[in-house]
């Protein structure tokens, strides 16, 4: 695996280390969460979003990412069933048609929602979409963040997810391509998201209950429900 140093300038506790991926967070499709808190950079006037992660899904119906602050005023991110990956925002939602899904095996996924059109990726080849509009982000897509649930309770991931971000930009294709790196995790520092959560490869180096964001920013999320010792496994992509 390639080394490369990451710049983690602004991030209150993170070390300057070399970027490996030995972590991910497992979830329990029950109860557990990863609880995000408001990330300020989602809210306001948006106009782009774009998600990216890695998952290893036990179960579908499960959400990858989600937040908001109302069913008006929302966005999400969910696997949906073995070939239908489904976005939400606003009052509206649209559905994707990926290649089947296998349980227990590693995808990167990455959404890019830019104004009224969206584009999805499943490892770095993009899907055709649904035939449902989008609606444009507006106020509060940064209220109520949770990683693995919907922001309001329900749809709890079940496997395993890794190097979760997000952008309150719409990246480009070619960044898909590196984010995907063949297939390995890679670091995105110099890509600007708002938040990226390593799940274990962070400054929580694999114990704890902090799952640190490693952006410029200090979004740190609270592991919830999470089964004794902690939620960080070895299965990494």
């Amino acid at each position: 695996m390639p080394i490369c140093l990451p710049s983690f300038a602004g991030v209150v506790g993170a070390p300057r280390v070399s970027f490996t991926n030995q972590y991910s967070v497992s979830l329990d499709g029950t109860d557990d969460f990863i609880d995000v808190g408001t990330v300020s950079d989602l809210n306001g006037s948006i106009s782009s979003v774009t998600i990216s992660a890695w998952f290893n899904v036990s179960a579908f119906e499960s959400a990858v990412i989600s937040g908001g602050s109302s069913s008006l005023d929302r966005f999400y991110l969910q696997i949906f069933n073995s070939t239908t990956i489904r976005y939400g925002s606003g009052v509206g939602f649209d559905e994707f048609a990926v290649p089947t899904l296998s349980t227990g095996t590693w995808y990167h996924l990455a959404l890019i929602h830019n104004g009224t059109s969206a584009a999805l990726y499943l490892n770095n080849s993009q899907s055709s979409s649904g035939s449902l509009a989008f609606e444009s982000p507006t106020a509060n897509y940064g209220s109520s963040l949770k990683i693995g649930s919907y922001f309001a309770g329900g749809f709890n991931f079940n496997g395993l997810l890794d190097e979760v971000a997000v952008f309150n930009s719409a990246l480009s294709a070619s960044n898909i391509t590196s984010i995907y790196s063949s297939g390995v995790p890679s670091n995105i520092s110099s890509l600007n998201p708002v938040g990226w959560w390593r799940m274990g490869d962070g400054t929580e180096a694999g114990s704890g209950t902090t799952v640190y964001d490693m952006s410029a920013n200090s979004n740190n999320g609270t592991l919830n429900n999470i089964a004794s010792p902690n939620g960080f496994v070895t299965d990494v992509p």
